[in-house]
Formats: C-alpha cells, sequence, structure tokens
C-alpha cells in the first residue's frame, strides 16, 4: 500500500468496503464483525488507529 493510497482511504468517508477503527485499547469485537461482513462481500479496508470521521490517532505501541 502506498501512501498515496492511503490517503485517498482516509479522505473519503467510510463505505461498504472501507471502515475505519480506532483500535486504541486493543482489537474491539466490532472488528471482527467487519471481518466477517467483508469475508461475505466485496473484501475491503480495515484501518485501525483512526477515528469514524477519517482522522488518524495511531495506534498504543503497546497493543500492536
Amino acid at each position: 500500500m502506498t501512501i498515496e493510497f492511503m490517503q485517498k482511504l482516509l479522505s473519503k468517508d467510510e463505505k461498504i468496503t472501507v471502515e475505519y477503527k480506532a483500535c486504541q485499547n486493543g482489537i474491539q469485537d466490532d472488528v471482527y464483525e467487519t471481518v466477517c461482513s467483508f469475508s461475505n462481500r466485496y473484501g475491503g479496508y480495515i484501518i485501525m488507529g483512526v477515528e469514524d470521521g477519517g482522522t488518524p490517532i495511531g495506534l498504543n505501541r503497546n497493543m500492536i
């Protein structure tokens, strides 16, 4: 994935193939639900460390 492609994904709202997840305190249950949803449809991108509005907030290094 290139920086340009990531910027393109973050510049748009979430949609059927793009989901933002904050994941500040680890992986929440809704991430697994999204994985299953994407697996049963068209696939997609789950971008962790990003708020719902598309604002990057990063990840806790201890949680990686």
